[in-house]
């Protein structure tokens, strides 16, 4: 007899929940069994039966430790807890696909690049380890996505490149910012670059929403619009 299959989207926090579900409707068949949750403030209670297989789905924008080390150890210390020892099956993060940039996030971007700006992309850094992959993937993504020749960096928040290193170099005298996040926490309110250093180099700056919600809004968008195609999603899709 076939072991239970269940699907577990998690987010790191509730800034989350909105993408979170949207990706969970990509994934989820009638006879799928799926439960949600964030990573903060996780209990056993948050987490499906522990009778079979879970595939875990981290809603995150990169695979850094929190999805590599701390969640898997997590995971396995709430069940433990309770006498359950599941088989956990780790998908992708979501920022590793972001359905493949998606055309109508790719077209909405392209919309604010037109004038000739240059586009900054800016990702979370990790001081003292590697860069995780997936902001510079997303990068070579964009250049297929985008017309040819778009002027196009990537910067991390307090790591190497930072956003003074690499604004200067930009082409662009409008710089569109697009922050490789899942949605508005710290690093929107606190570590965006300002119109000030923006100014010192001759340039104005927009900032767009984290790219969660970019990808969120682009795809209401086209919905609206009556257009027929199924939405992409940011995870391999499983077999059956």
């Amino acid at each position: 007899m076939p072991r239970k299959i269940y699907k577990l989207f998690i987010s790191y926090d509730e800034a989350g929940a909105e993408l979170r579900q949207h990706v969970a409707e990509q994934f989820q068949y009638s006879s799928d069994c799926v439960w949600q949750a964030s990573f903060r403030g996780l209990t056993a209670a948050d987490l499906p039966p522990g009778d079979g297989v879970v595939w875990v789905y981290p809603v995150f924008m990169q695979s850094g430790v929190t999805v590599t080390e701390t969640l898997p150890e997590l995971l396995r210390a709430l069940y433990a807890g309770s006498g359950q020892h599941p088989e956990l099956v780790f998908k992708p993060v979501w920022g590793a696909g972001c359905g493949g940039v998606g055309f109508r996030a790719a077209a909405a971007l392209q919309k604010e690049l037109e004038g000739e700006a240059s586009l900054l992309v800016v990702a979370h850094g990790v001081t003292g380890r590697g860069a995780a992959p997936e902001p510079a993937q997303f990068l070579q993504q964009l250049k297929f996505r985008l017309p040819e020749g778009t002027d196009m960096a990537l910067a991390y928040f307090g790591a190497f490149p930072s956003v003074e290193k690499v604004l200067p170099g930009l082409k662009g005298q409008k710089v569109v910012v697009l922050p490789f996040l899942i949605g508005k926490g710290k690093h929107m309110r606190e570590d965006m670059p300002s119109p000030e250093l923006a100014a010192r180099h001759g340039k104005t700056l927009k900032i767009l929403p984290p790219f969660g919600a970019f990808y969120l809004q682009a795809e209401r968008e086209y919905w609206k619009t009556g257009m027929g195609e199924s939405a992409g999603n940011g995870f391999d899709g499983p077999a059956r």
